[in-house]
Order: structure tokens, then sequence, then C-alpha cells
């Protein structure tokens, strides 16, 4: 969930931060029902991808990890792997 919020807080600062914080809770068991993808360095989880059949519900790469190509390796694994993918953004999520 660390990285669910620390992604949601910094890629959305258009939105309040109380919404992230106080729908974290609701979220925990949405990723457990997910697919979930997981790029680990060691024993900690630095990205992953939450999937709900074709629908990509979360993309998420741990700040110190970004612009390293852990986010597009991790896209081109879901790409070589499914035939379809869907995924929805917020208008001014410019990343």
């Amino acid at each position: 969930m660390r990285l669910w919020l620390q992604g949601n807080l910094q890629a959305h600062q258009f939105i309040h931060a109380e919404y992230w914080k106080s729908n974290a809770p609701l979220v925990r068991p949405l990723i457990q029902q997910s697919t979930l993808w997981v790029v680990r360095e060691g024993a900690t989880v630095i990205a992953f991808c939450g999937l709900q059949q074709d629908f990509i519900a979360g993309f998420f790469v741990d700040e110190k990890h970004r612009g390293r190509g852990v986010g597009t390796a991790l896209m081109a694994k879901l790409q070589a792997t499914y035939s379809k993918l869907r995924l929805t953004v917020y208008q001014k999520n410019i990343r």
C-alpha cells in the first residue's frame, strides 16, 4: 500500500491528499482481487501493476526507480503477455 499511496500522492497532486489517504483501506481488497505483476529489487517491491481482466487498474513505480526503464520493462512484459490492455488516466496526469 505504501507504493500505491506514494504514487497517487505524487502523480495526482491536483487531487487533495486526504482523498487518497481515506481511500487506502477501500483499495486494499481491490488490490488483493487483482492480478498483480510485481518488480522487486531484492525483497523490496519497486513497481507493480494491478490488472482486472484487461484493465490496468493501477501502475506504479517507486520514485527512486523512475527513469531507469523499470516501468517501460514492466509495460513491455504486459504487452507481450496480453493481446489487449485498457487504461484510463486523469487528463491532468502528465506523466
